[in-house]
């Protein structure tokens, strides 16, 4: 039993990655069956009798089925067109199941945009319901009326089971991409929390350093002016120096050890710059937002400043695009490298940022954006594009990234 499982898990497998030869395949299996119904069936007085059209016409009937995939609806019409002609010629046959096949092909596997589907297999199935009734209608034709109804209610059954498939496969895709979209979410939102502690014990080390260097400045002042008149108090003061520098030196070593701790692995990665724009690129379309990444100009040898501000605003505004964005959606990056400054830029084709979004998440990262790009005497200009989507474009001057360092 296991063994007959695995196979046909295999099986499956194989069919979902070679989808040209399965449906091929599968074209060859169905035109036989017609084939051989046509070459069995007994022609009638009122039939026309076998020939090598009726045997083609099947066989135009298999090469456009085979399509149905690639292209549902031409696929479609094309297999309903012979039909016409089969049932016109009025064919005996004790096996047509292409054109049911078609009509649950094109709603199953049919483009986006259901009006276009059903209005095409709605005319395939009216077109072969009024054969069907004009077979009826002609004297010397033997097909009874109830065979109407059961034309144009298989037909409809099979359009009603292909959509009902599409729909479904909507919902799985829907679901993977949702899921995949929440891992992505949770990955850059536990970087940005590592980033944000970062910060935080930056600026707690900057005050405790900075408190301690401007009371032993202040202490070494007055040293200097008691050491010759007061030398008990200069040496008082020169204490004080000492005793300040060694609590600054400790609340130094204790910050400095929390970075360096095992459980701080990911702060001791060095500070990332626009050669790792790629990898959150990749995460970004790996979440669902195909991102582009566009590369113009030489990157400067030494600015490194200047390309993590410019890589933390890519990394927001992508964040902020994954959020807010909606879906379908594109995304670009483009950075531009020139002799004085570098440029970023990234837009979308999603719904653009809501007046709520601007007021929540959206607003405190283009603020947060802002300051980066200020530090450097920068520019940077946000908002909804002309045809659709949000446009982050942020200027950072290199001399800005030099006079800093």
């Amino acid at each position: 039993m296991k063994s007959a499982t695995r196979t046909l898990s295999g099986m499956t497998r194989w069919a979902s990655t070679h989808t040209l030869a399965t449906d091929v395949g599968f074209a060859l299996v169905v035109g036989s069956a017609s084939l051989i119904g046509y070459l069995t069936a007994e022609a009638t007085a009122s039939q026309r009798p076998h020939d090598i059209i009726g045997a083609i016409v099947i066989v135009c009937q298999a090469v456009a089925f085979s399509l149905r995939r690639r292209a549902p609806l031409l696929s479609l019409l094309a297999v309903v067109a012979f039909t016409v002609v089969f049932w016109v010629a009025d064919y005996p046959t004790a096996f047509d199941a292409f054109s049911l096949l078609a009509v649950y092909a094109a709603t199953a596997h049919g483009p986006d945009d259901r009006r276009l589907v059903w209005r095409t297999v709605g005319t395939a199935v009216a077109l072969l319901t009024t054969i069907a009734i004009l077979g009826v209608l002609v004297p010397s034709d033997d097909l009874p009326a109830a065979a109407v109804i059961g034309i144009a209610a298989m037909h409809l059954t099979a359009a009603i089971a292909g959509e009902i498939v599409y729909d479904r496969r909507q919902r799985v895709n829907l679901l993977e991409q949702r899921a995949m979209r929440a891992e992505s979410e949770r990955e850059l939102l536990a970087r940005h929390a590592v980033l944000d502690e970062r910060s935080r014990i930056a600026r707690d080390l900057h005050d405790v350093v900075a408190h301690g260097m401007s009371v032993m400045v202040v202490q070494a002042g007055a040293a200097q002016r008691l050491v010759s008149t007061r030398p008990d108090q200069a040496a008082e003061a020169l204490e004080h120096i000492q005793v300040t520098g060694r609590e600054a030196l400790t609340e130094m070593r204790r910050m400095l050890g929390v970075l360096r701790s095992d459980e701080h692995v990911v702060d001791m990665a060095p500070q990332p710059t626009l050669g790792d724009l790629d990898q959150i690129v990749r995460r970004c379309t790996e979440s669902g937002i195909p991102t582009e990444l566009i590369i113009r100009g030489e990157r400067p040898p030494s600015a490194v400043g200047a390309e993590m501000t410019s890589y933390r605003i890519v990394q927001e505004a992508l964040t902020n695009v994954i959020k807010h964005a909606g879906r379908p959606v594109r995304a670009a990056v483009k950075v531009t490298y020139d002799p004085q400054q570098i440029r970023v830029e990234i837009t979308d084709d999603g719904r653009g940022a809501t007046v709520s979004d601007l007021r929540s998440n959206v607003g405190h990262g283009l603020i947060g954006m802002r300051e980066r790009v200020e530090l450097f005497h920068g520019t940077l200009q946000t908002g909804p594009r002309s045809g659709g989507g949000f446009r982050v474009s942020a200027t950072i001057p290199l001399d800005g990234d030099r006079n800093g360092s």
